[in-house]
């Protein structure tokens, strides 16, 4: 066992700010949100002049106040803002705060166990807190603010909810973990609670297309492993998400999935040498792994999985805009990515378009940008015709692709304070980006 110090009261007093939650509904979202507004402004201008730094990491040395303690507020004011409509949401979002990130660090510090295979600094005995105790907190605060007993579905999704915010809480990156996982399990939670209510009945023949989509989702990969275009757990993770999307999104969705495929393929394949030679060539001679199939179809296979199982049609309708979004943003990255290391021209950082040299962290080209542009509105084509949809679902999903790119480039700008150097953390966060502005913009 190891001794927390001041990490054990930092998250002491991290676990029991959940209390706070069960005020949610006698304040509402109208006075919850001034009383998390209310906490910030405490937080930053009356707490460090009580507690100094005892309650500060080594990394917030330098800060007049700790990361962790800013953040903490803005989350729960950014799930009330979110959530205004439904506070049971906000509030299942606050205990994966309080009661996931809380319990996940107390017992990953405390317990000596095995650490996490993609990220070192996370342990396994954390994650399954986070699962643990995060599920439950956030099922005791849902239940609470929702005045009702909960149905069996609303329980699945609190638990699935978990599983992703543990997920994101496990990944290698410098954002602090207040903020990204509770906010992505809340809005996943979201997502799950809008595709079981009601559930879509399912037809008759269904059963045979998930049989076919296993067949073929099996045979492809196979085939794309053995003309080294993808590493066996590429061709595993592949094949999972493609059976996904064909399963529950049919051909439309599956067609959209292999154009991103074969654009992404094409891109890395371009002036392979010349990337060889500058030392920015894609690893495994260009095949991809499991962690880039992920990076970039985890979120689109989900939204089209909780499109096809949502019986609403707009649900269901924002959920195949949000996943046609996810996929262009995706291929406007990787085009963009490729294209630009192959041409030479002028390369800059956003926001205020500093010139830097070729290669640095979050920097953008014109050739690139073009390139991934035009790659990004043929995804957004191609869904306008699969789908049969005005022109205007064709601009939302590349507009969005436009505004998820920019917001990688931010998370990745060399020397920011908040930046995300792990390149598939910022391919994971950048399709969520995209997906979700097309479901704000849908």
């Amino acid at each position: 066992m190891k001794v927390l110090g001041v990490e054990g009261r930092r998250k002491a007093v991290h676990i029991g700010m959940g209390g706070f939650a069960f005020l949610l509904p006698a304040l509402g979202w109208k006075g919850s949100a001034a009383a998390a507004a209310l906490a910030l402004a405490f937080n930053l201008l009356v707490l460090p002049r009580i507690v100094g730094r005892s309650f500060s990491r080594e990394s917030d040395a330098g800060r007049r106040v700790p990361v962790g303690i800013v953040l903490y507020p803005v989350t729960v004011l950014v799930l009330i803002l979110l959530f205004r409509d439904h506070l049971e949401i906000a509030a299942a979002g606050w205990g994966f705060l309080a009661f996931g990130d809380g319990f996940a660090t107390l017992v990953g510090r405390a317990a000596e166990s095995v650490p996490l295979p993609w990220n070192p600094r996370k342990s396994t005995a954390g994650t399954a807190a986070y699962i643990l105790w995060g599920g439950a907190g956030a099922t005791l605060l849902y239940r609470f603010v929702s005045g009702r007993p909960l149905e069996i579905a609303e329980v699945a999704a609190i638990a699935f909810a978990a599983l992703v915010g543990a997920g994101l809480e496990s990944l290698p990156s410098e954002i602090d973990d207040n903020l990204l996982p509770p906010v992505g399990a809340a809005l996943t939670l979201a997502l799950a609670l809008g595709a079981l209510h009601p559930v879509a009945a399912f037809p008759p023949e269904w059963p045979r297309q998930l049989l076919v989509a296993v067949a073929l989702n099996t045979a492809l990969p196979l085939l794309a492993v053995g003309l080294k275009v993808v590493r066996v757990s590429g061709a595993i993770a592949g094949g999972i998400c493609g059976t996904l999307i064909l399963a529950f999104g049919g051909l439309p969705a599956y067609g959209l999935l292999w154009a991103f495929f074969a654009i992404g393929t094409l891109a890395t394949r371009l002036g392979r040498k010349r990337k060889e030679a500058l030392g920015r060539a894609e690893g495994s001679g260009g095949r991809r792994g499991a962690e880039n199939v992920l990076a970039n179809v985890a979120v689109p296979a989900l939204l089209v999985v909780a499109g096809g199982m949502a019986g609403s049609p707009g649900f269901a309708a924002a959920c195949r805009v949000a996943a046609a979004a996810a996929l262009a943003t995706a291929v406007m990255d990787t085009v963009g990515t490729e294209v630009g290391q192959v041409v030479q021209g002028r390369t800059f950082l956003l926001p205020d378009f500093r010139g830097v040299p070729p290669g640095t962290d979050g920097a953008v080209s014109l050739a690139g940008t073009g390139a991934g542009l035009l790659a990004a509105d043929l995804i957004a084509l191609l869904f306008i015709v699969l789908y049969g949809l005005p022109w205007s679902a064709g601009v939302i999903v590349a507009a969005a692709a436009c505004a998820g790119t920019v917001i990688e480039s931010l998370l990745g700008r060399d020397g920011a304070p908040w930046r995300v150097s792990n390149g598939h953390v910022l391919n994971l966060y950048n399709t969520a980006a995209g997906a979700s502005v097309a479901w704000l913009l849908a």
